[in-house]
C-alpha cells in the first residue's frame, strides 16, 4: 500500500520560471540606462541578463529604489528567494509603491518558509490596487494557514475575494480550507468550478491532483498532474509532484527522464536531488542515492527525508550503524514521522539491540493495535525479539488477516514462534495454513521443512519438500531442498542427484553449485568441483558471484595463492562494478601480505567506484598496511565527508593521527566521532589511550573522572582511570579505581583480573593471592579468572599449580578445550598418564585448532606413535603456517622418524623467514643433526 504526501506540504508548492539568456552589461553606462535595458531583459524573460544590469546599477548609486524593485523581482524568477527578499525589502525602505512591491515580497518569504514573519511585519497591511490586494491577501491567507490559524486565513482569503470576486488562488486558499476538514468532495467541486473558469491555472490543475490522490485516486491525480504541466511547463509543484508519483508507480525511466528536463528549470534546487536520491534507491543504485541525498545534507543537515533515505541506504547497504545515526537524528526532528520510527526500530533490531527497537516502537503502539500490516509484522518481530513471545504472537494474530501477504508472513512468524515454543502440532499447523494461502509464497514451506529437519523427523521434512514440489515444480529452491533432506539422510546419491536437477533447472544457480562442490571436496574430487564451477563461467562469464565461488574453493582446498588471486582478478574482470568482488581481491592480497598488490587493486576499485564507501574503507586499510599514512588519512577524510553521520571514518584517522604521534588531531577527530556516537562513554577510553600515547596522562584522568562524574553507576569510568594509572606503570594508584569499579560491578570478571594483575605488578603478590581468592570463593562457577591464573602459573613454570586452575576448570566445564590442551600439554612435561586422553579429548572437540594438534601430536611422537603423531603436526603446521613454533615441532617429529630431507626442508623455509620468533635460535643446531 502507497502512502500519500501531507496535504498540507503539497497544497502550497509555487511555481517560478527561470530564465535562460546570460548577458553582460555594458561598462560605463548610466544607472537610468541599466535599468532601462534590465527592464528589456525582464520583458524578453531573461532575469539572469536582468540582474547582471541591475547589480552594475547599484553599484553606482545604492539607493536607486526602482532597481531594488526589479532586482528583487529577477531574483524571484531565477529563484533566489533569499536575495529577492532583501531586495524587496530594501524596496519597500526606499518607498517604492507597496503595491508592487508586496505581493512579490510576500511570495519570495513564503518560499523561504518565512510565514511567521511575513505575518508580524505585513499582516496588518491594505493594498490600494484591487489586483495586488487580492495577491497580498491570499499569500497572507496561506501564510495564516501554514500556521494554523484558520480563522485569520478564512478571513485574509475572504479580503482577497473582496477585492477581486473571482480571483482564483483565493478560491482555492478557500477550497484548500475544506480539504484540511476532510471535506474532500466540496473542495473537489469547487476546485473544479475554478478549473471551468480559469483552466490554463496550473496551481488548480496541481490541487486538483492532491485532492484525488488523499481519496486514492491514484490516476486521476496523475492526469491532473499532466494538466497542470500541460497548463503551464514550468509549474514545478506538479513537476517534483508528478516525478514522485512516476517512481513510486515504478516507472522509473519515465520519472528519470522528467526529472531530467526539470532539472532546466530549477538548477541548484535541493527537492530535485531528493528526488533522484529517492530514485536511484528504488532503481537499486546506492552509490549515486548515497551521492544524492549527501548533498542535500550538506546544504540541509537537518533536512528530516533525506535523513531517513540515508539510513534506508545505510540500512540496505548493511551498515546499521550508520543507519542508526541518521534515522535518530530524523525522529529527534520529527518525533511523529512513522517512516522514520519504523526503520529505526528495524536498525536496532539488526543491531542486536531488542530493548532499544522496543523503547522506538512504542510511540507508533501505545494508542492501540495499529492497523498497518507491515507495521504489526514489525511489532512482532521487536517482542519476539525482547522474549515476549506472547505480545508477538498477538501482533502477528492480527497482522495474519490483515491481507493475504502480511497474512502469510504473520502466520508463518507464528508457526515458527509456536515450534520454538515447543508447540509443534499448533506450529506445524500455523505453517501449513500459510502455505495455502498463497501458492506463491513458500517461506512458510521453506519453515516446515527446517522444523521437521531440526526436530530429526526427515520423513516429515521429505514430505514437506513435496508438497513444495507441487506449488514450485520449476523452482530450483525445491530440488535444493530435496537434496539438503537427502544428506540429513545421509543419502549422498540422492542429494547429489537433487542438487544437479537444480542446476538443469537454473544452470547458474549457485547454492545448489555449492553445495556440490561441498560433497566433492568431502569425497576427495575437487577437480569436479573446480570444472563445474569453470563450465557455469563458460555460460555466464559475466557473473562476479561464480568467480568468488570458484576462489572459496580453492582456498578451501589449498590452491596456491596466485591461482586464488587470478580468479579474484577475473571475478573483477567480468563485473567491474561489482563491489563483493573487488572488496574480495583486496582483502585476499592483505591476508596475503601483499601490500603492493592490494594496494593496487584497491585504486583500480576506486577509479571504478570512487564514492563508494566500502571501497574507499578498504582502500584506507590497504593504504595503512602499504605504510601509505597520509594517503590513507585523505581516503578517510573523503569517507567522512561521504559520510557525515557515520563515526567510522572519524576512528579510522584517530588510530591513524595517534600513529603519528598528531594528539590533537586525533583528539579532534574521537571528539567529532564522539558527537555522532548514541553512546558517548563509549569512545573515552580511546580518548583516553591517545592522551596517554601522547604523554598527557592528566588530560586522560580527566577523561575518566569525567565520565565517573556523569554516570557514576558505570564501572568503565573507574576502569579507565585504572588503566591509565597501570600504562604509567603506577599500579598502586591503579588499585583504588579497580576496588571501586568491582563495588559497581562485583562479578566483573575482567575488572578482578586488572586488579590481581596491577598487585602482582605492584610488589603485592601475596594480596593479589588473597584477592585471588576471595574473588573466586565469591564466584566459584567463573571460568575466566580461573584460565587467567592458570595461564600466570604456566608462564611462570609453576606447571602443578597451573594444572591445578585447569582441573577446577574442567570440573565446571568438562569440554572446555583451552583447559583440555593445556592439561595435555603440561602432563606430557610432567610425565601424566592421563596427558594424551585430555589432548585427545581436545582434538575431539576442536579438530581444525593449530596448537591442539599440535599438543596431540607431540605426545603422540613421545608415546612411540610417530606415524600418527607427524599426520596431526603436518595438519596443524597447513592450517597455521604463520605458527613457526608448530612446524618447529613438525620438523622435529619428521628427524625422529627419519624423514630428514623433509625435516631438513621444513628448517630451512623457517630459517629463510626475515622475522625472528621464538625457537628460530633452536634451528641451526637442528639442522647440524640432519
Amino acid at each position: 500500500m502507497k502512502s500519500n504526501p501531507s496535504l498540507i506540504e503539497r497544497v502550497f508548492r509555487l511555481a517560478v520560471t527561470t530564465g535562460v539568456a546570460v548577458a553582460i552589461a555594458a561598462c560605463g553606462e548610466s544607472p537610468e540606462k541599466l535599468v532601462s535595458s534590465a527592464q528589456d531583459y525582464l520583458a524578453k524573460g531573461d532575469a539572469p541578463a536582468a540582474i547582471i544590469q541591475l547589480k552594475n546599477a547599484l553599484q553606482a548609486a545604492p539607493d536607486n529604489a526602482e532597481a531594488r524593485f526589479l532586482l528583487g523581482k529577477a531574483s524571484l524568477e531565477t529563484r533566489d528567494f533569499a536575495a529577492a527578499e532583501k531586495e524587496l525589502r530594501r524596496a519597500l525602505e526606499l518607498n517604492q509603491p507597496a503595491d508592487a512591491v508586496l505581493p512579490l515580497l510576500a511570495q519570495a518569504m513564503t518560499e523561504l518558509g518565512h510565514q511567521e514573519a511575513l505575518v508580524k511585519d505585513f499582516g496588518d497591511r491594505k493594498l490600494g490596487d484591487a489586483q495586488a490586494q487580492a495577491t497580498f491577501q491570499t499569500m497572507l491567507g496561506d501564510a495564516f494557514l501554514r500556521q494554523n490559524d484558520r480563522g485569520a486565513a478564512a478571513k485574509a482569503y475572504a479580503a482577497a475575494l473582496q477585492a477581486k470576486a473571482d480571483y482564483a488562488p483565493a478560491q482555492l486558499g478557500r477550497a484548500t480550507m475544506l480539504a484540511l476538514d476532510g471535506k474532500y468532495d466540496e473542495a473537489l467541486a469547487e476546485v473544479d468550478g475554478i478549473i471551468a473558469a480559469s483552466p490554463k491555472l496550473a496551481r488548480a490543475h496541481g490541487f486538483r491532483s492532491d485532492l484525488l490522490l488523499a481519496k486514492g485516486d491514484r490516476a486521476g491525480s496523475r492526469k491532473a498532474l499532466e494538466a497542470a504541466i500541460d497548463s503551464d511547463p514550468n509549474f514545478l509543484p506538479a513537476r517534483l509532484s508528478l516525478i514522485s508519483l512516476l517512481t513510486d508507480e515504478g516507472e522509473y525511466d519515465a520519472a528519470a527522464k522528467l526529472l531530467e528536463g526539470t532539472r532546466k528549470l530549477a538548477k541548484g534546487d535541493l527537492r530535485l536531488n531528493y528526488l533522484d536520491a529517492l530514485l536511484a534507491f528504488r532503481r537499486g543504485d546506492m552509490t549515486r542515492a548515497r551521492e544524492q541525498v549527501q548533498q542535500i545534507l550538506k546544504s540541509a543537515p537537518d533536512h528530516v527525508p533525506s535523513l531517513v533515505l540515508a539510513g534506508a541506504i545505510d540500512l540496505r547497504e548493511k551498515q546499521p550503524t550508520a543507519a542508526e545515526i541518521n534515522l535518530r537524528k530524523a525522529v529527534s526532528r520529527a518525533p511523529t514521522h512513522a517512516g522514520a520510527r519504523q526503520l529505526l526500530v528495524q536498525t536496532y533490531l539488526r543491531l542486536g539491540q531488542p530493548a532499544k527497537a522496543r523503547d522506538a516502537l512504542q510511540p507508533l503502539v501505545e494508542k492501540g493495535m495499529p492497523t498497518n500490516p507491515q507495521l504489526l509484522l514489525l511489532a512482532g518481530e521487536t517482542y519476539l525479539a525482547n522474549g515476549d513471545a506472547k505480545a508477538a504472537s498477538a501482533y502477528y494474530q492480527a497482522a495474519s488477516s490483515a491481507g493475504q501477504a502480511p497474512g502469510v508472513a504473520a502466520k508463518t512468524r507464528l508457526g515458527q514462534i509456536a515450534l520454538a515454543t515447543g508447540r509443534a502440532e499448533e506450529g506445524f499447523k500455523e505453517l501449513e495454513a500459510a502455505s495455502e494461502l498463497d501458492a506463491g509464497q513458500y517461506q512458510a514451506d521453506l519453515a516446515i521443512i527446517a522444523g521437521h529437519l531440526r526436530r530429526n523427523e526427515i520423513d516429515k521434512a521429505m514430505e514437506a519438500v513435496k508438497a513444495l514440489e507441487k506449488k514450485q515444480p520449476k523452482n530450483p529452491l525445491t530440488f535444493q531442498m530435496y537434496g539438503l533432506v537427502h544428506l540429513a539422510k545421509r543419502d549422498v546419491p540422492a542429494a547429489r542427484k537433487s542438487f544437479e536437477k537444480a542446476l538443469e533447472l537454473q544452470p547458474n544457480y549457485l547454492p545448489a553449485a555449492y553445495n556440490l562442490a561441498m560433497l566433492d571436496v568431502a569425497e576427495k574430487r575437487p577437480e569436479d568441483a573446480r570444472r563445474r564451477y569453470e563450465a557455469m563461467i563458460a555460460k555466464d562469464d559475466k557473473n562476479d558471484q561464480l568467480y568468488l565461488a570458484l576462489a572459496d574453493l580453492q582456498a578451501r582446498t589449498q590452491a596456491e595463492p596466485k591461482a586464488i588471486g587470478e580468479t579474484l582478478q577475473r571475478a573483477v574482470g567480468a563485473n567491474p562494478q561489482s563491489v563483493p568482488a573487488r572488496l574480495a581481491l583486496i582483502e585476499f592480497h592483505l591476508r596475503n601480505k601483499d601490500t603492493k598488490a592490494a594496494l593496487t587493486a584497491a585504486q583500480s576499485a576506486v577509479a571504478a567506484m570512487p564514492s563508494d564507501p566500502r571501497i574507499l574503507d578498504a582502500t584506507g586499510v590497504a593504504l595503512e598496511a602499504a605504510g601509505e599514512t597520509n594517503q590513507a588519512i585523505e581516503t578517510y577524510t573523503k569517507l567522512a565527508a561521504l559520510q557525515p553521520q557515520s563515526p567510522q571514518p572519524l576512528l579510522r584517522l584517530a588510530g591513524l593521527y595517534a600513529r603519528q604521534k598528531d594528539t590533537s588531531k586525533a583528539v579532534d577527530a574521537l571528539r567529532r566521532a564522539q558527537k555522532l556516537t548514541p553512546n558517548s562513554r563509549d569512545l573515552a577510553p580511546q580518548l583516553a589511550q591517545v592522551y596517554v600515547a601522547g604523554n598527557q596522562p592528566e588530560e586522560a584522568l580527566k577523561e575518566a573522572r569525567g565520565l565517573q562524574k556523569s554516570d557514576p553507576k558505570f564501572a568503565g569510568g573507574y576502569v579507565l582511570e585504572g588503566d591509565v594509572y597501570v600504562a604509567q606503570k603506577k599500579f598502586a594508584q591503579a588499585e583504588k579505581p579497580y576496588r571501586e569499579a568491582l563495588k559497581l560491578e562485583p562479578k566483573a570478571d575482567a575488572v578482578a583480573i586488572r586488579l590481581h594483575r596491577a598487585l602482582v605488578d605492584g610488589g603485592k603478590a601475596a594480596d593479589a593471592d588473597a584477592f585471588a581468592k576471595s574473588w573466586m570463593a565469591e564466584n566459584p562457577k567463573n571460568l575466566t579468572m580461573r584460565l587467567y591464573l592458570g595461564e600466570r602459573e604456566l608462564g611462570a613454570k609453576n606447571l602443578k599449580a597451573a594444572a591445578a586452575q585447569y582441573q577446577a576448570v574442567i570440573a565446571i566445564d568438562a569440554n572446555n578445550v583451552i583447559a583440555l590442551n593445556n592439561l595435555g600439554w603440561i602432563g606430557g612435561e610432567l610425565g601424566d598418564p592421563k596427558a594424551l586422553g585430555y589432548a585427545e579429548r581436545a582434538v575431539k572437540l576442536a579438530p581444525n585448532s593449530a596448537p591442539v594438534l599440535d599438543t596431540y601430536g607431540m605426545l603422540l611422537v613421545r608415546r612411540g606413535d610417530a606415524k600418527k603423531g607427524i599426520e596431526y603436526l603436518k595438519r596443524a603446521s597447513e592450517l597455521e603456517p604463520r605458527r613457526y613454533d608448530v612446524r618447529i615441532n613438525y620438523a622435529k617429529a619428521l628427524s625422529q622418524t627419519g624423514e630428514k630431507d623433509l625435516a631438513r626442508k621444513e628448517l630451512e623455509a623457517l630459517q629463510a623467514i626475515p622475522e625472528d620468533f621464538p625457537g628460530k635460535s633452536e634451528i641451526p643446531a637442528l639442522l647440524k643433526t640432519l
